[in-house]
């Protein structure tokens, strides 16, 4: 807890500490819009949960939040609108859903031994199974709901940094 730590220097604490005491600063005045850049790098497990439900908390409670995250499971858990960022440029806006949507609700990851991992999406399940029955029997083959994270790499052909 930041009480614990409240005759140390800020700069006598950890890491996760000082991201704790940044992000107490920044809620102190109750701001009716808040930019978080990165709130959660450097902090444990619990507390980056704790954070995300304040973050929450703040915005059902009327407060605009806009977060920049690396962390794509993060912007899908927090997020009713996310946009993607590439050199720049804003390429892609919407709800989660409505991405994923876009792209295909259920992802098929094929590895293959010379290709790495490939992928294909499909609107539903059924669509999916059904290509995977075109298959040849030497791939190994696993079909899973597509996530914000598929969205970024198919949308800049690039893989997250970060986790």
């Amino acid at each position: 807890m930041l009480s614990d730590h409240a005759d140390y220097l800020i700069d006598d604490v950890s890491g996760g500490m000082k991201r704790r005491a940044m992000i107490a600063r920044a809620l102190i005045h109750k701001p009716k819009l808040l930019f978080l850049d990165e709130p959660t790098v450097g902090l444990d497990a619990q507390t980056r949960r704790r954070v995300w439900d304040l973050i929450r908390k703040m915005n059902s409670d009327g407060t605009t939040v806009f977060l920049t995250t690396h962390y794509i499971e993060e912007a899908e858990a927090l997020c009713e609108r996310v946009g993607v960022l590439h050199h720049g440029r804003m390429i892609a806006i919407g709800s989660p859903l409505h991405l994923r949507q876009n792209l295909g609700m259920i992802a098929v990851e094929m590895q293959e031994k010379d290709n790495g991992t490939q992928y294909r999406y499909f609107p539903d399940r059924q669509t999916a199974a059904e290509f995977i029955q075109t298959l040849p029997n030497s791939e190994k083959v696993v079909m899973r709901e597509s996530n914000l994270e598929d969205v970024f790499i198919e949308l800049t052909g690039q893989k997250v940094m970060g986790d």
